[in-house]
């Protein structure tokens, strides 16, 4: 009878395992290590290239704000000061031409996210990439920036709301046919050559168009002097992510 002999098993010492389980331990955790150190590289990247995006927006806000800042001033505020003179003896036989390109130009209006470049800033809100943004500061200034703009929009929704008003009160004053003779065929206003005249001048009817030019110039001051507060932020946020990340250097 054949006897089988099984073969002879060395078993390993403690000293073994424990030295396999320290170099996979070990090769764990330099991969883990790696990959953070990766993740952290092309983060930095991301970052600057983010930054860099933020600076051509507000570099682009910069120039586009002035615009309507003289649009402010030539539709509004202009005209806010010179209806009140032109309608103090307002009648119905004095020419009123310049009264009613004021009162056309006064109810136009040019919302401020036109002239706002927020590619930037909508891509890394949707992404959920500004926590890339590292300095607290700047993060919180780009944050504040454009929630000024947001609430400066919000001011001309309520100025709209104003000039709806405005609308009712000239109605009974201007004649519509006269009315109609300030727009050309771009829709630009202009001062017609014929003789334009007031439909009525009564003093009710005045005074409530004065009460509406006073409130429609109030919030355009406040919303020119936000605007203006917008545009020197602009620069101070270019020039703070340019002190902290030198990418003008690169």
């Amino acid at each position: 009878m054949e006897v089988h002999h099984h073969p002879h098993i060395e078993k390993k010492h403690f000293k073994e395992y424990f030295l396999e389980f320290l170099m996979i331990f070990l090769a764990v955790t330099l991969g883990f290590f790696a990959e953070n150190i990766r993740e952290h590289f092309a983060d930095q990247k991301k970052e600057k290239q983010y930054l860099r995006s933020f600076v051509e927006d507000l570099t682009n806000d910069e120039a586009n704000l002035p615009r309507l800042l003289r649009s402010i001033e030539h539709q509004q505020l202009h005209a806010a000061d010179s209806l009140p003179l032109l309608l103090k003896n307002a009648d119905t036989k004095t020419p009123a031409n310049l009264i009613y390109v004021f009162f056309r130009k006064m109810i136009r209006q040019q919302g401020i996210k036109v002239f706002i470049t927020d590619r930037t800033i909508e891509q890394a809100k949707n992404s959920g990439d500004l926590r890339l943004i590292t300095n607290k500061r700047i993060l919180d200034s780009l944050i504040d920036y454009y929630k000024q703009i947001e609430f400066t929009a919000y001011l001309q929704e309520t100025l709209l709301e104003m000039k709806k008003v405005l609308m009712q009160n000239i109605r009974p004053v201007l004649n519509g046919f006269d009315y109609s003779e300030l727009i050309d065929s771009t829709d630009h206003i202009f001062n017609p050559n014929k003789t334009l005249y007031l439909l009525a001048a009564a003093h009710p009817d005045i005074n409530n168009c004065l009460m509406s030019i006073s409130d429609i110039r109030g919030l355009s001051i406040t919303i020119r002097n936000m605007i203006l507060a917008i545009v020197d932020k602009a620069a101070n946020i270019k020039k703070l992510i340019n002190e902290k990340y030198r990418l003008e250097s690169e």
